[in-house]
């Protein structure tokens, strides 16, 4: 079975990766459980870290060249699992560059999966930014998409292709509305959404940061572990169970900055909660408050997928993970 990661450089890119060779078999278009003997990784640039089995290849370029993407295909793809993207506050920043990589880029991804004539499962990273405005303070499987930044557009946008091209059984589609998240390692991307890992990255590394919204702001959160998980259970369901739309809400946790750091201050202590200081940032805090701060799915719930528990399972998963409790 081959599977293919774009954007499996990334965060989530390389632990689903990981996840992926250590299951060493899914579900493939077919209905039927296969071993995974090919893994190919597509980005920009190689992962930092190299993962050392011998089913992994990597393909580096430009995810939007036609010629680079049939490359990682190989004309053999049974999985898709399509993350690369130009995150909200890039494609808010350079709309040209947000189109060519998350629309153009994607639409071009889709018709080598069609062209391949194996009906490829292809799994898209949408977003929660396909809502917006206030009448999408609190989102569930009924609300009605209303995105109110470019970015939240584009992943509309490619919902709907994905949609047409499942309709008509040239893939298996099945898009993702991913919210918020956190906590991630390294330096801190464009996106909008980043200083939520910043309150708690940089504080349990020893370094000051400054927290551009309110401690009171609500924010809808899911681990990163806990969304490998859910990539993986939707991937392996039948294609009816998925249903219709071929788009899903993923549930979420409803947590403030203020109770992430009641949980850095119970892990690590009242030093580390004073490294995080506060600033309103007038270009960050309206955008932040135009995301859906509730988040529910009972189409979800009914498959079994679940979101985390508190504000204190992001910081423990993240301090755990990078060594700083045992």
């Amino acid at each position: 079975m081959h599977v293919v990661i774009t954007g499996g450089a990334g965060f989530i890119g390389y632990r689903l990766a990981e996840a992926v060779l250590a299951r060493n078999d899914m579900v493939d278009q077919n209905g039927v459980r296969r071993a995974v003997d090919r893994v190919t990784i597509l980005d920009q640039v190689a992962p930092e870290r190299p993962l050392a089995d011998a089913r992994v290849r990597i393909v580096t370029g430009d995810v939007t060249e036609r010629a680079v993407l049939a490359d990682a295909l190989d004309g053999t793809p049974d999985t898709i699992f399509h993350l690369a993207s130009v995150v909200s506050g890039g494609a808010e920043a350079d709309l040209q560059l947000g189109l060519r990589v998350n629309l153009d880029g994607t639409r071009t991804l889709l018709d080598l999966a069609a062209e391949s004539g194996r009906r490829p499962k292809l799994l898209f990273a949408s977003s929660l930014a396909v809502y917006g405005g206030p009448q999408a303070t609190h989102v569930s499987d009924a609300t009605i998409p209303t995105p109110m930044s470019s970015y939240g557009v584009q992943k509309l946008c490619c919902e709907y292709l994905i949609g047409d091209y499942d309709r008509r059984r040239l893939i298996d589609g099945r898009a993702l509305r991913f919210p918020t998240i956190a906590v991630r390692p390294g330096k801190a991307n464009l996106a909008n959404s980043s200083f939520i890992s910043a309150v708690i990255r940089e504080p349990l590394a020893g370094r000051e940061t400054v927290c551009p919204v309110p401690d009171d702001v609500p924010i809808a959160l899911m681990s990163p572990g806990r969304l490998i998980e859910t990539i993986l259970q939707v991937h392996d369901l039948p294609t009816e169970t998925f249903g219709w739309p071929r788009a899903l809400v993923l549930p979420a946790v409803q947590v403030t900055v203020r109770e992430m750091l009641d949980a850095l201050e119970e892990i690590a202590g009242p030093e580390a909660r004073r490294r995080v200081t506060f600033r309103d940032d007038p270009k960050v805090l309206p955008m932040v408050r135009s995301w859906p701060a509730e988040v529910s799915s009972a189409r979800a719930a009914g498959l079994g997928i679940t979101p985390d528990r508190d504000a204190r399972t992001f910081v423990e998963q993240y301090a755990r993970e990078q060594g700083f409790v045992s």
